[in-house]
Parts: structure tokens; sequence; C-alpha cells
């Protein structure tokens, strides 16, 4: 998590700042540095460091105190691990979610995709609503909505589930898609609308 209001570098920034390429600067001087200013992110990459740490460190100055722990805000920048946290489903349903519009597709920063607190609480929210798959008022400027085009694997589930006595269970649907339980459940669902509601094998 980046907390709101406290803002992070990670090596390839400091390195820049220092006029060096990241080799360079990892060889001759990330050892002294990771010495002085501790990773915000231990164990994960890439590190992070607390921008106000990390820019006292480039410039020779003594290094403050890091922030203290905050309560949650809506604008923290979470993870796909920890948004789906939040909403209750694993980080790679977030992802899948994300890039087939079923909810915000994040925004990226510092080479990875992140989504704020916000995003993954309305979410989780809109799952917990009655109805199919949940959702804002149409009309709301948050709702991103199902995308427009439709997804083709509800397309090609639908043309099998029409033509086969034996429809597929949501284990086959998520090993053919490589998606979670969770989201072969609701292509399945979708399928089924499309298909003319056939049931499908759990």
């Amino acid at each position: 998590m980046i907390p709101h209001g406290h803002p992070v570098m990670t090596e390839e920034d400091i390195a820049a700042a220092r006029g060096l390429d990241l080799k360079k600067w990892r060889r001759q001087e990330g050892a002294a540095f990771r010495a002085r200013v501790p990773v915000v992110n231990p164990g994960k990459r890439p590190r992070f460091y607390n921008a106000a740490q990390a820019t006292a460190a480039i410039k020779g100055l003594p290094i403050p105190a890091a922030p203290a722990a905050g309560a949650p805000h809506p604008e923290d920048l979470l993870s796909d691990v920890e948004a789906g946290a939040v909403i209750g489903i694993n980080d790679s349903t977030v992802r899948d979610y994300a890039a087939s519009g079923y909810m915000h597709p994040g925004i990226e920063l510092h080479g990875r995709r992140w989504w704020t607190r916000r995003m993954a609480e309305e979410r989780r929210d809109a799952e917990r609503q009655p109805g199919a798959g949940g959702g804002w008022q149409s009309g709301d400027p948050r709702n991103t909505g199902r995308p427009a085009t439709p997804d083709p694997r509800i397309g090609e589930l639908a043309h099998e589930l029409n033509r086969t006595q034996q429809p597929p269970t949501t284990a086959e649907v998520a090993a053919r898609y490589n998606v979670s339980k969770r989201t072969a459940q609701r292509l399945l669902v979708e399928a089924r609308q499309h298909a003319g509601d056939r049931p499908a094998a759990q």
C-alpha cells in the first residue's frame, strides 16, 4: 500500500535524482542508502522508500522520522492483493475484473497498477447489491459498467452451451481461461443468459 499523502520513490527514481543509471547507483551507493533509509515494503519489488526520507538522504540531510500510520484513507493506493482483500476476491480476479471493465482499471504508477481504497470499496459494495453483478445506478459517473464490447469468452461458452448436452463445469472454465472460480462462475452465468438460461454443471 502507498498511504495517501505519503508518496514513495523507487530505487530507479533515486538513481535518476543522483544522475546515475540504476545499476551504477546500486553498485556504488545502494548499500549505504539502504542502511540509512528503511524500505517501506520489505521483501517486495520494486522497493519503495518514503519520498521525504529518500529526498533527505539524496541531499545529505538528516533523515526525518517515518510518518505515523494513519487511519485508512479513501485515496490510499492498494496493490491487486490488497484491493482483493477489501473486495473479498483474490488478486487474479481483481486483474480480470479490471481488464474486463467490471471494475475501475486502476492507476499505473511506479511500473505497476494500483487501485484506490475507494475503488475497491465501491466494487465490494456493488458485489453485495442484489441483482446480477451489482453495480451503480445508470448515469453515476463512478460506474465503469460492463465493457461495451462483449467478452468473447461469454460468446464461446454460450455457443458451447447451445451445442452440447454436457455443459462445462466451473472448474473447467477456470482452467480454460486461467481465471478464478468466482470469475468462471460469472462467465457461466452470463453465457447461460446468452444461451437461453441453460443450467451448467458445477
